[in-house]
Order: structure tokens, then sequence, then C-alpha cells
């Protein structure tokens, strides 16, 4: 070309376009300065989630990601590739730091100007033989409970043929109103994400920034 860990939870994620906003979103990303929050805590790979299912009138996100294929345009300066857990290949802003994370098969990348802005991302085999939309609707009435909790989209889709699901959503945490954007998708036996969150006024690069790891992203 959205715990946002995989096969669990949980990369998320308005301008004029969202192809035309990644890399304008990206470059304001990097240049901003904000004090720093920690880490906003996920889903760990392999968690089994109790049944339960969505109300029908479940929202669709205002911004949906676009599913088309990879891209073939010429990579910025301002981006950089990398590869992820279970050989999950995509980019990043260039100068974001980097961890491996305890979950299994899950990165960190944080914004080295604004430790508020965070993106995971990776992949590992599902917990069990649920269907990836309804795994991560059980985990959304879980995430639910938040304060301040509010869903902007729960959606089945596909990514390059793949089954997909595209999660966005609010909430207030200690350190202020959060913005998350995640998404998941299954190939191969392994359920892949980018889940990245940031604050409220971020929204449009969150969203922006995922596209981009979405269009860059093998497989």
């Amino acid at each position: 070309m959205v715990q946002l860990g995989s096969g669990r939870l949980a990369a998320v994620v308005f301008a004029a376009t969202l192809a035309g906003c990644g890399a304008v979103g990206t470059a304001a990303w990097l240049v901003q300065h904000r004090a720093q929050a920690p880490a906003e805590p996920g889903l760990a790979l392999g968690t089994t989630i109790p049944a339960t299912t969505l109300p029908p009138d479940t929202p669709v996100s205002e911004t949906p990601l676009s599913q088309t294929s990879q891209t073939t345009e010429a990579l910025p300066d301002t981006l950089e590739r990398v590869t992820g857990p279970a050989g999950l290949a995509t980019v990043l802003p260039r100068g974001w730091s980097t961890k491996t994370l305890p979950e299994p098969g899950s990165m960190q990348a944080t914004d080295p100007a604004d430790a508020r802005r965070i993106v995971k991302f990776g992949g590992a085999p599902p917990s069990d033989d649920t269907d990836i939309l309804t795994y991560h609707q059980r985990y959304e009435q879980q995430i639910a409970k938040r304060k301040g909790y509010v869903l902007h989209g729960l959606n089945p889709t596909t990514l390059r043929g793949y089954d997909a699901v595209d999660w966005e959503f609010a909430w207030d945490a200690p350190e202020g109103r959060r913005h998350v954007r995640a998404f998941y998708w299954r190939s191969g036996g392994i359920e892949y994400y980018v889940y990245a969150h940031g604050p409220e006024s971020s929204r449009p690069e969150t969203t922006a920034l995922v596209q981009r790891m979405l269009d860059e992203a093998t497989p």
C-alpha cells in the first residue's frame, strides 16, 4: 500500500488521502517534541480469550485502510526498511528505536522525539483455530472496559487476499487521551500485525504510518 499483538492483539491508523498523508504524517511525527509516557499494554500472543460477540451495529472506521497491492514507490529518506518476528518485513520512520518485546512474536519501535508515539509489529501462530475476526471481537470486549473507551471500528477486511481485521479505538490513559490503530492479517499459519498508538491529537499521523507500513509489508 491495523497490547494495535498478533493471534491475540496488537499498526491503527485523516488527511486528503491516506497514501498522500503517509510521508507527510511520518515527517511531522518525527519533528514534534512532547513529554514522554509509558508504552501501552497489549494482548500477548497465544492468549486464550473467552467467547463473546459484538453487536451488529459495530461502527465502520471513518478512515478504512486501503487494501491494494504492495507499493512500488521509491522509499523516502524519512523511512527505513526493517524485519520483524516471523519474517514480517515493513518500514519504520528513520531513527525510531526498536526493541524485542517479551510477548511472543513482537517488536516495538518508539518515536525518539515523543515516547508516547509507539508502534508494535510482528507475527506468531494463532493460539487456536478461531477465525481472526472472532478472536479480536472477543478481545475488544476486554479493552472496552478501559476508561473513556470509544470504538471507531472493528471490521473484517483483506490484505492482498489474506483474511484481516482493521481495529480503531480511543481511550483515556493516565497520560491523556490516546488513539489506537491496529491491523491484523493471517498468512501461512501466522497472524501478523501492526499496532500503533499515540495521543489523540496525532490520529492522522498514526493512521498514515500504519497505512504505509501495510503498503510496504511482506507478506
